[in-house]
């Protein structure tokens, strides 16, 4: 029997990261499935204690998760794919007249309309679990928000579903491991996606203007672009950037070939680009 791939997410069980990994896992043959309190917690358990870490790395409403990208700075490691997975939450109560609201602060925050009709403390907790958990335990008129797909066969006096304040929510996942631990083959027909990091070790002025031109010239489409500080002074920063393509495309190399001989470039990955139609 083949030896089970071993997947670290964000946990407790219930979370969106757990709906990723758990679609990741599809393609696999075995795995066993890890939950971790905290991003840092998640990348960390690679290599000694997980074969995969499949993390956020954007959110459409919030943006880039910045304690990955700046864990890609910090240690090598590679993306192999990536996944778009929906989010919607629900407010469940157990009264018609909830005087509290249970939300974890980002729920809170992708839920802010929803939430601001009832006019009620909303009670900070540190996951969605726990909000249901509190929901659950509480004698007093109360709600919580909480993942559509954590619902399950729960009952509740009030549900109301679909609630963020986006219609189109998404969060964008990546799948990662240590590098140079097997080659992923290109697969044909599939659209691709390089990442990569441009390092600010030589700073200059018109740094990212060249940079972006550089790009313009070759007609590599640039999908992301983040600034990062690189904590050592004010002004400072390294780029994350996502473009379409694979890293062995000639005009990628190209491109790369000329910024590399004023920055240090790491690519982080070519992976099949999940929004691809």
């Amino acid at each position: 029997m083949k030896t089970a791939t071993r997947i670290a997410t964000l946990g407790p069980a219930g979370t969106f990261s757990e709906l990723a990994a758990l679609e990741y896992a599809q393609q696999l043959p075995n795995y066993t499935l890890q939950y971790y309190p905290a991003l840092g917690r998640v990348l960390k358990a690679l290599p000694d204690e997980a074969d995969i870490a499949v993390v956020p790395i954007e959110n459409i409403v919030e943006g880039m998760v910045s304690p990955v990208i700046d864990t890609f700075v910090k240690r090598p490691l590679e993306i192999i794919d990536e996944l778009s997975i929906p989010v919607r939450f629900s407010l469940v109560a157990n009264h018609d007249m909830p005087t509290k609201i249970y939300a974890q602060f980002v729920a809170q925050g992708q839920c802010s309309e929803c939430l601001s009709r009832y006019n009620v403390p909303i009670m900070n907790t540190a996951s969605n679990s726990e909000s249901l958990q509190l929901l659950e335990q509480s004698r007093e008129p109360a709600a919580a928000v909480v993942p559509e797909h954590c619902l399950g066969e729960h009952s509740f006096v009030h549900v109301e579903h679909d609630i963020t304040d986006y219609a189109h929510n998404e969060t964008r996942f990546v799948a990662v491991r240590m590098p140079g631990l097997q080659e992923s083959l290109r697969q044909p027909q599939v659209t691709y996606k390089t990442s990569l990091l441009i390092i600010d070790d030589t700073d200059h002025p018109g740094l990212l203007v060249e940079h972006l031109q550089v790009f313009a010239a070759y007609r590599v489409n640039l999908t992301s672009l983040v600034s990062r500080p690189t904590g050592q002074k004010f002004g400072q920063y390294h780029f994350y950037i996502e473009c379409e393509g694979h890293r062995d495309d000639s005009a990628i190399r190209a491109a790369l070939t000329l910024i590399q001989l004023r920055n240090k470039v790491m690519v982080l990955g070519s992976y099949p680009d999940a929004g691809a139609a």
